[in-house]
C-alpha cells in the first residue's frame, strides 16, 4: 500500500517538472502586409497542411514576369522563414522567379500544436502541401508546371526526398543537405539514453509535451552540436556564428532552442542518401568546405551519385556563413543562375527575362 502512494507522488513530481519546462507560448504572427522589395512584392499566404493545419508563406511575385516559374523554399532545422531565407528569395526575384517560401507546421507563423514538431515525414508532407497550393490557387499569378525545391542543412534533405517522390518538380537546390547522420553527431551512451528516455516520455502522451535542446556547442547536451554554434544556454553569447547574431529579434512564432523530443524517433525515417537514386530532376549541391554538420564528403559522395543530373558549388566558409557570410552574395547569384535555367520554358533561350515571359508557346512547355 506504501509503495503506490510514493510511485504516485513521483509521477506527479515528474509530471510538474515537465509542465514547468514544457510551456511553449506560441506567438501567433500577424503577417506582413504587401511590401515591395528589389524587383518586386511580396505578401502573406496562407494554405492548409494535410491535416488542416493552416501554414504560413510569403509569396514572392517579380514585377515583369508573365507566370513566373516557382521556388518553394523551407527553413533548416528547426528554423522560420524569418531566418534569411529573404535574403535568396530577391536574389530569385531579380531572375523573373516567383518563390513561396514557407514555415512548417509547428513553427514560425503556421499553426500546430505542440510548438517545434522537428518530423522529416511531416516536413515532406508540408512541402507537398505548398506544392499542391500553387497548383491548385497560384495559377494565375504563376506558371504551376514550373516548380523548383529550396532547402538547406535539414530542409535540403528534406527537399531532395520530396522531390524523389514526385514528376512534377523540375529542380532541387540542395544548399548543405542533411544526407546522412555523421559519426561525430550520434548520440551515445548516457547522451543516448537520456534523448531515448525524454523521446519516450513525450510519445506515451500523459505528460506535456517534453522538450530537449536543440542547438549548442560541441561537449554540450543538445541535438546538433557545432563550433559555428553558440552555447545551449543562451544564443546571445560571443560564440558562433555571425548568423545567430543576426537573426531578427523576436524571431516568429516565439522561436526558443528547443525541439519536441518525441521527433527524434522519427529521424531515422529519412534518410535522404538513401533516396538519391530515385530523384529524377536536376538537383545543385552547395558544400560548405568548413561544415562540420553536413560533411564536405557527403554531399560531394551525392553529386556523384547523381552525375550527369547534378551540379555541384563549394565554398570555403562554414555551414552558417552561406546565408550571411562573405560566400553568400555568390552563392545566391550561383543558385539563381541555375534556377532560371532549369526553369525556363521549354525550348526558350536562356536570358535575364526567359523564366517568365515564354518566348516560346507555352503549350510545348
Amino acid at each position: 500500500m506504501i509503495g503506490l502512494p510514493v510511485a504516485l507522488a513521483l509521477l506527479a513530481v515528474v509530471w510538474g517538472v515537465l509542465w514547468r519546462r514544457s510551456r511553449f507560448p506560441w506567438v501567433k504572427s500577424p503577417g506582413r502586409p504587401q511590401q515591395r522589395g528589389r524587383g518586386g512584392v511580396v505578401r502573406t499566404v496562407h494554405f492548409p497542411a494535410v491535416d488542416g493545419t493552416k501554414l504560413e508563406g510569403w509569396l514572392f511575385l517579380p514585377d515583369d514576369a508573365r507566370a513566373p516559374p516557382v521556388v518553394l523554399m523551407a527553413p533548416g532545422l528547426g528554423g522560420t522563414k524569418d531566418g534569411f531565407l529573404e535574403e535568396f528569395a530577391w536574389v530569385f526575384v531579380e531572375r523573373g522567379l516567383a518563390v513561396l517560401a514557407f514555415d512548417y507546421r509547428c513553427f514560425g507563423g503556421s499553426e500546430g500544436l505542440p510548438r517545434h514538431w522537428v518530423a522529416p515525414p511531416r516536413h515532406r508532407e508540408d512541402y507537398e502541401a505548398a506544392i499542391a497550393f500553387v497548383q491548385r490557387d497560384l495559377g494565375a499569378s504563376v506558371d504551376s508546371s514550373r516548380i523548383a525545391l529550396w532547402g538547406s542543412s535539414f530542409s535540403g534533405g528534406t527537399a531532395l526526398v520530396a522531390a524523389a517522390r514526385r514528376d512534377d518538380v523540375r529542380a532541387v537546390v540542395a544548399q548543405c543537405p542533411y544526407l546522412k547522420t555523421p559519426p561525430r553527431l550520434e548520440p551515445r551512451g548516457l547522451s543516448m539514453a537520456r534523448f531515448v528516455f525524454l523521446a519516450t516520455l513525450d510519445m506515451l502522451g500523459v505528460f506535456p509535451p517534453v522538450y530537449v535542446p536543440l542547438f549548442g556547442r560541441p561537449g554540450e547536451w543538445a541535438f546538433a552540436t557545432s563550433v559555428e554554434n553558440p552555447s545551449a544556454a543562451g544564443l546571445e553569447g560571443p560564440l558562433g556564428s555571425d548568423f545567430w547574431r543576426l537573426l531578427p529579434r523576436p524571431p516568429l512564432g516565439g522561436w526558443e532552442n528547443r525541439m519536441l523530443a518525441r521527433g527524434l524517433a522519427t529521424l531515422d525515417e529519412c534518410v535522404p542518401m538513401n533516396e538519391l537514386d530515385k530523384v529524377r530532376c536536376s538537383v545543385l549541391f552547395v558544400a560548405a568546405h568548413r561544415d562540420d554538420m553536413v560533411p564536405r564528403a557527403y554531399v560531394e559522395e551525392a553529386h556523384a551519385r547523381l552525375r550527369d543530373r547534378s551540379e555541384l558549388a563549394g565554398y570555403d566558409c562554414g555551414h552558417f556563413d552561406l546565408y550571411v557570410g562573405p560566400a553568400h552574395a555568390e552563392n545566391a547569384r550561383r543558385q539563381a543562375e541555375f534556377l532560371a535555367g532549369e526553369l525556363r520554358p521549354r525550348g526558350a533561350a536562356l536570358g535575364p527575362s526567359s523564366c517568365g515571359a515564354p518566348l516560346v508557346d507555352p503549350r510545348a512547355r
